[in-house]
């Protein structure tokens, strides 16, 4: 099982170039990868997100990428700065202005910093492998988180189970003490138990009462919950439903039987608690 939450740093090297790489993920509802990193990269950005979506299926996804040359790398252009000197130079005689040479020459360098507009094969690779280094640090991690959440989620069903064996044992004291003060009512108006007026509504009121449906929905999706956390793939949308059908259906139980609200309580704070949890799972 995995979390949709972790953290994850890789780098990078090759001959020439340096990447580091950090990638953090949180909660959501698909998966929505967002990256930052130096412009001139934008053209390798498709192949990261590829990358990102071979091993992950959930989640809000941040990639932030630097890269380093381990080369001395010219600042600026050297022709351009030439150029520009002399167009400054010409420029001031033309104006007849008096410009000293330090202030041509640092107009001339503005305008010729070299920036770099294209990527090569060895930038690509070491980009994309500094990512893959991060995604498995970050896939780490996630288990890590994953396993804490199945453990928390094993907890709480397990919870979810002894009270709603507790529900089963206590139910049938209920009706019993139902049918009694039905039994005696009806001994008041001095009618026999046989009577069809006594008989129509104790079976009106037990059926009305009749909880053992939901008790057998809630013990299969028990059981499907647990079977689920033992897959753990892809299972948090799984999960999340599971939980709001829980919890309808002691919603439902708790309304045929108010005398249960104790359990009930109990039970539908465990499901909130589940579905906050599944809400994390991948």
């Amino acid at each position: 099982m995995l979390s949709m939450t972790g953290f994850g740093k890789g780098g990078a090297e090759g001959e020439h170039w340096k990447a580091n790489v950090i990638i953090r993920s949180l909660n959501g509802k698909g998966l929505d990868i967002s990256v930052r990193m130096p412009s001139f990269l934008l053209s390798v950005e498709p192949k990261i997100k590829e990358a990102v979506k071979s091993k992950l299926r959930r989640g809000t996804v941040n990639v932030m990428i630097d890269v380093e040359s381990k080369t001395v790398l010219p600042p600026v252009d050297i022709n351009k700065l030439t150029q520009n000197v002399e167009l400054v130079r010409d420029i001031s005689r033309k104006l007849e202005l008096s410009v000293k040479d330090d202030t041509v020459f640092e107009y001339a360098w503005k305008y010729s910093e070299k920036a770099i507009t294209e990527v090569d094969e060895e930038l690509e690779n070491t980009v994309l492998q500094g990512v893959e280094n991060a995604l498995r640090e970050l896939i780490a991690s996630r288990k890590r988180e994953g396993e804490a959440l199945k453990e928390d989620l094993s907890q709480r069903v397990d919870r979810i189970e002894s009270l709603l064996n507790q529900i089963v044992e206590k139910k049938d004291q209920i009706m019993e003490r139902v049918k009694e003060k039905i039994l005696e009512k009806a001994k008041r108006l001095e009618l026999p138990e046989e009577h069809p007026t006594v008989m129509n509504e104790l079976l009106f009121l037990l059926e009305k009462m009749d909880i053992e449906e939901e008790i057998t929905r809630l013990k299969t999706h028990i059981k499907v919950f647990r079977t689920l956390l033992d897959e753990g793939v892809e299972v948090g949308k799984k999960l999340e439903f599971l939980g709001q059908e829980m919890h309808r259906e002691i919603t439902t139980l708790g309304n045929k039987i108010p005398d249960l609200s104790e359990y009930v309580v109990e039970i539908k704070t465990e499901i909130d608690r589940i579905k906050q949890q599944a809400a994390n799972v991948e």
